[in-house]
């Protein structure tokens, strides 16, 4: 499956820990986390929640490098709002300003779980992929050799997120729409973002 993230840094993929707790590695561990997301809009929105960024001005001051990804996602356990608490964390926790229940499952399932599919945090109605372990990326059109190796390439420079995305990103301390949806019994479909330049 293509899957997109942005990274500011010569690789999309680590190969040594984080140096800062995400929403799935804590400070401990001593492994890296690889983030990506299952939607293009997904690595931008992340960033857009991450940084606060909430004013077109500091949007328009973004530059980021964004890269494409083949990463065989099929096999990794789908972790919903439905089959949250068969996993031992709650559906709210899933997405969750506090990060500390992803955290706690990403430790109990790392050492015989490659990855996971959850929720994004950001960008309510879509998926990411969490990958556990480290990763290299490897050019896009070549056949992996291991499955440490993933395909991958760049797809902009100074890429900056649409202004539109102001109004589907879910910012810290905002209600997540879809985790909303399913508690009142509701579907929840995630709707693009005006294109429009």
């Amino acid at each position: 499956m293509i899957c997109y993230r942005f990274a500011a840094y010569a690789t999309p993929l680590r190969t040594l820990p984080a140096s800062q707790p995400g929403r799935f590695n804590a400070w401990a561990d001593h492994e890296p986390t690889q983030y990506l997301a299952l939607h293009p809009l997904g690595p931008l929105a992340e960033l857009m929640r991450n940084a606060d960024l909430r004013s077109p001005v500091q949007i328009r001051a973004v530059k980021m490098r964004t890269w494409a990804l083949q990463v065989p996602v099929g096999e990794l356990p789908e972790i919903t709002f439905d089959t949250a608490e068969a996993f031992g964390i709650s559906a709210e926790e899933l997405v969750s300003d506090d990060r500390s229940g992803c955290q706690r499952l990403a430790g109990r399932l790392r050492a015989g779980t490659p990855g996971l599919i959850v929720p994004s945090a950001a960008l309510p109605g879509t998926r990411n992929a969490v990958l556990f372990g480290p990763r290299v990326a490897a050019p896009y059109l070549t056949e992996p050799v291991s499955t440490l190796d993933i395909p991958a390439s760049i797809t902009a420079e100074d890429a900056r997120p649409l202004l539109s995305l102001l109004s589907v990103v879910r910012f810290i301390g905002d209600d997540h729409a879809a985790l909303t949806s399913w508690k009142q019994g509701l579907s929840f479909r995630f709707v693009e973002p005006d294109w429009s330049l």
